[in-house]
């Protein structure tokens, strides 16, 4: 009978000393794994530092600051190369082109709605020449993004329907109008163009 027990004991010994043991090594396979994983992200973050353009053109990490330029919009048939800068106040459009931020809009090389913002009266004073079928070009982020002018519009100053979220690749130049208008303009010209085509320069 004694020597029954201590087998049991030893049995039941042995299965606690396995089971322990399978979960240590399981716990220590968990940890290498978090580890791995760990290493991949920073080395993944050392490369996106490295290339400042793997976020679909989107400088990474650094975030431009509003007034910052970001980028040119260069327009063929008004022989123009203009600044884009980030943000639309008037510090920012004082000194270019402004990227709208917000409103569900996008960055150049992001699927969705660039909304470029300028006044009408400086940099777009001759927006209305362009007419549809027009070529427009945005450089940014080391790539040429053409666009192709689909319409135009005008529209009164509180439409909502215009900086709207896009889900397709599209651009939209806006101003004040009329052009000729002293004081705040009660309307805006609105100009709306399709991606076509990325080039890598």
């Amino acid at each position: 009978m004694i020597r029954k027990l201590a087998w049991l004991f030893i049995i039941a010994g042995g299965i606690l000393l396995f089971y322990n043991a399978y979960h240590w090594w399981k716990e220590a396979s968990l940890v290498d794994q978090d580890i791995s994983a760990a290493e991949t992200f920073l080395k993944d973050w050392a490369n996106r530092t490295k290339h400042p353009t793997l976020d679909q053109g989107v400088p990474y990490p650094k975030k431009p600051k509003i007034g910052d330029k970001i980028g040119e919009l260069i327009v063929p048939r008004l022989q123009s190369t203009l600044p884009i800068v980030e943000g639309t106040n008037e510090y920012a459009l004082s000194k270019g082109v402004g990227r709208f931020i917000g409103g569900g809009t996008v960055l150049p090389g992001e699927t969705g709605h660039v909304v470029l913002s300028g006044h009408r009266d400086t940099l777009f004073r001759n927006i209305n020449k362009l007419q549809i079928g027009d070529k427009i070009y945005i450089r940014y982020s080391n790539k040429v993004f053409t666009y192709q002018i689909r319409k135009t519009w005008i529209t009164h100053a509180e439409d909502r329907t215009v900086i709207v979220p896009i889900a397709r690749p599209v651009l939209s130049l806006t101003t004040c109008y009329p052009f000729d208008y002293v004081g705040n303009a009660p309307e805006r010209y609105i100009l709306r163009a399709e991606l076509i085509e990325i080039q890598q320069v």
